[in-house]
């Protein structure tokens, strides 16, 4: 475990890396995260209250006979920090972590504190802290710095409340705000790159510079792997497939592929929306992992149709062989003017910006930058992010730019490892923190109290 020295002591930092899909959380100098969980929230429904706005005893829906779980025993460090961090003000019952999200409760109401990428839900954000400190790492936040990952297109004001949360609340005794794609690049060895990333939310393209990034190359746009499921979904329903959850199927029989599935329901009552959505996802990511191919070349559905088949078999027993389905998926982020399906279902949203072929927005974030370094970002081009693991996702947008730049060197670069690629903001995370270089631009919690949030802009 690297330590850092601050103030005369050596004390160990964490990195924390929330994505919009998974949080990555550890300590700095290790090789891969110490816990990686969902970065969503269960909410139970508030207790009944009588006439006088007292809680009615008995009648709770935060109220069990259980064993005490994971987010018990963080209630209750929580509240034994309250003199050190400043936490567990407030006894508020949440749902945090892999076991407890996806455990089917009445009426729990699932929340992501991110959208775009960006934190919406800052009392979500909170409890992913809580999580991390109290349950999965059983640190102390007083007794740790903390490098903290963003967006490159993170707004100030984002930055201060993340800079009040740490020093306020959590009472941290460092802090520093980092690029996740400045995190990506040192992950990969490179200080220069043009980072392509590609996660739950969020597609991006970040031209970085002797570690630092270019601001007015950064190109985003909030198309991610959520939107190639619900693409998945659609093009489920028109074949005539329905994705059953597994907290729904009781038992089931096998069999043949192509037949109606044959399985037992289970009585699920009131179950929220949000719960039954993010059941739905599971499965259809799963699919999307080991089925979904991207074509290396531009679009040919008759060389597709001759290529092999992948069978998958759903949680209800359904299962079938599936082939230019399972390359028409993830097409939609390299051709989505041809392949991205409406839903009809859904109202569209005119402020929703048109969705770019990333090969584009990776053009776009180069031309967007000094035409001296555009060869040394072409020459660098680093993957990372869930999506880019998809098979074929290299080869395809390493033939899309050669096709609109011909003439100029083209280097894909990409981590052989599932780990790297999804954790490629952590490791780089884990890399700064533990250089001995780096604690002279830790802001300092005396630091804050001088000069308050806006110090933040030292972190630029």
């Amino acid at each position: 475990m690297a330590t850092i020295t601050y103030g005369g002591d050596e004390v160990s930092a964490l990195v924390f890396d929330l994505g919009s899909s998974l949080s990555k959380v550890g300590y700095a100098g290790e090789d891969c995260p110490k816990a990686v969980f969902p970065s969503w929230v269960g909410y139970p429904p508030p207790a009944p209250t009588d006439g006088d706005g007292d809680v009615t005893m008995g009648e709770s829906a935060d109220t069990d006979t259980r064993m005490p779980t994971g987010e018990d025993e963080e209630v209750e460090a929580q509240d034994k920090g309250k003199g050190k961090a400043g936490v567990g003000k407030e006894r508020k019952k949440r749902y945090v972590g892999e076991n407890e999200i996806y455990t089917w409760r009445e009426n729990v109401e699932l929340k992501n504190p991110f959208k775009d990428g960006l934190v919406e839900d800052w009392d979500a954000l909170e409890a992913l802290w809580d999580h991390a400190y109290f349950s999965r790492l059983r640190a102390d936040p007083t007794e740790h710095a903390l490098l903290f990952s963003e967006p490159a297109w993170n707004p100030s004001k984002n930055r201060e409340k993340l800079l009040e949360l740490a020093f306020e609340k959590y009472n941290v005794p460092a802090f520093y705000l980092a690029r996740s794609a400045v995190l990506s690049a040192f992950a990969g060895g490179r200080s220069t790159c043009l980072v392509i990333e590609s996660g739950a939310h969020t597609t991006s393209a970040v031209p970085v510079y002797d570690g630092y990034t270019l601001k007015k190359g950064i190109k985003y746009q909030p198309y991610g792997g959520d939107f190639l499921t619900e693409q998945a979904l659609l093009y489920f329903k028109q074949s005539g497939v329905s994705v059953v959850p597994h907290y729904l199927v009781q038992s089931k029989t096998a069999v043949d592929a192509g037949q109606p599935s044959q399985y037992v329901p289970r009585e699920r009552p009131n179950t929220t929306d949000s719960f039954h959505r993010v059941a739905v996802e599971r499965v259809v990511n799963e699919f999307k992992e080991t089925v979904c191919h991207v074509s290396e070349g531009a679009w040919n559905e008759p060389g597709l149709s001759a290529r092999p088949m992948k069978s998958f078999e759903f949680p209800d027993g359904y299962n079938n062989a599936f082939g230019v389905m399972r390359f028409r998926i993830p097409e939609v982020l390299f051709n989505p003017a041809q392949f991205v399906i409406k839903d009809s279902k859904k109202a569209e949203d005119p402020s929703a910006p048109d969705l770019i072929p990333i090969h584009q927005l990776a053009q776009a974030a180069v031309n967007s930058c000094d035409i001296d370094l555009r060869s040394q970002l072409y020459s660098t081009v680093l993957m990372t992010g869930a999506n880019t693991m998809i098979p074929g996702f290299a080869d395809r947008l390493y033939n899309e730019l050669s096709a609109a730049v011909p003439g100029m060197k083209i280097k894909m670069q990409a981590a052989g490892g599932s780990s790297e690629r999804k954790f490629g903001p952590w490791i780089g995370g884990s890399i700064l923190a533990s250089l001995g270089t780096f604690h002279q631009l830790w802001v300092s919690k005396r630091e804050y109290e001088e000069i308050g949030p806006s110090v933040e802009r030292r972190l630029w």
